[in-house]
């Protein structure tokens, strides 16, 4: 998390992490394990079938060439199997309060961020499998009609992450801090008129049932908006 960390703005507070789906992790290494134990099935098989030959190179006999060969690229393939896993534990997909960050890379990082206010919506799509497994693709609309310049494939529980995407947008578009700390400090200039007020605190009263605020969130906002009429 310590990279993440260092991507953060003043105060910018972290509401929801996710990663891709295990299910992808499991199947990459599980088709590169099938392929080693082919290779290596391949390769005593030659190694039996010439293994009465006396044909060599470079005093190598061609059984032992090719099962040293198919060993080598049995090699290739596991190490594949081991970047694909730093790979997933790498790969992260983070919702904060201002925006939504993607972070890609073992050694060299690529980072995509979309900024909560310049999205209009969220694309989900789910296959049977991935309904089944609860995996699926999430496709950010911006308001520059970029679709998928966002793009998070496969990803564990997307609807829970697209409910705390829009959740942050919809906070963060009402004036609302994820936590009483986030709440910009002082009374906002000017005095709010009684029905703005009143539709606040039923957006807040909301937020309060649902549990995204806590009761003395709730009352210190309450309070505050009262204090300016």
């Amino acid at each position: 998390m310590a990279y993440i960390d260092n991507l953060l703005g003043r105060g910018e507070q972290i509401l929801y992490v996710a990663r891709q789906h295990l299910f992808v992790l499991i199947a990459n290494i599980v088709t590169e394990l099938g392929l080693i134990a082919l290779l290596v099935a391949a390769g005593v098989a030659s190694h039996m079938a010439f293994d009465t030959t006396t044909v060599s190179f470079g005093g190598i006999t061609a059984s032992n060439l090719i099962l040293l060969i198919c060993v080598a690229i049995s090699a290739v393939v596991l190490l594949s199997g081991f970047i694909d896993y730093l790979r997933w534990t790498s790969e992260q997909y983070v919702v904060t309060d201002r925006r939504v960050l993607q972070v890609r890379g073992i050694f060299n990082k690529r980072v995509i961020d979309s900024s909560l206010e310049k999205i209009n919506d969220v694309e989900l799509r789910q296959s049977l499998l991935g309904r089944m497994l609860n995996f699926g693709t999430l496709a950010i609309l911006t308001a520059s009609g970029e679709e998928g310049a966002n793009l998070m494939d496969r990803i564990e529980a997307p609807i829970a992450f697209k409910q705390a995407m829009l959740e942050a947008k919809y906070n963060l578009e009402h004036g609302y801090g994820y936590l009483a700390g986030a709440y910009p400090p002082g009374p906002a200039p000017g005095a709010a008129a009684a029905p703005e007020i009143q539709r606040t605190l039923e957006e807040l009263a909301t937020l309060r049932d649902r549990g995204i605020l806590s009761i003395d969130e709730f009352e210190a906002k309450k309070r505050e908006l009262l204090s300016r009429i």
